[in-house]
């Protein structure tokens, strides 16, 4: 097993959050918002299987959802609220904020 930092970013205001590996949930969080200053609303952690994994992520406040299909050893995910779409996006596993 290894694990996947998600970074919660940008667009989200009090909403609820949950998170899934290949479709049973791993994370679930409420009420969370994007502080402005850092451009962050929260960072989880969740446990990936050895080989690939599809991670969902759904904000039932607004009723969005996404999923992203991850192979190799992915350090990060992040996601963003952005023009009303929820996107995910690989990252380096370097992401860091003040």
């Amino acid at each position: 097993m290894q694990e996947l930092l998600i970074i919660l970013q940008d667009g989200f205001d009090s909403d609820d959050v949950t998170v899934t590996v290949n479709g049973k949930e791993a994370v679930s969080e409420r009420g969370i918002s994007t502080k402005m200053l850092l451009g962050m609303a929260d960072e989880v952690t969740v446990e990936l299987p050895a080989k690939g994994a599809t991670v969902g992520v759904e904000v039932s406040s607004r009723k969005l959802s996404a999923t992203k299909k991850l192979a190799g050893k992915p350090k990060s995910l992040i996601v963003s609220i952005e023009e009303g779409e929820l996107v995910l996006r690989e990252g380096t596993g370097r992401e860091a904020f003040l």
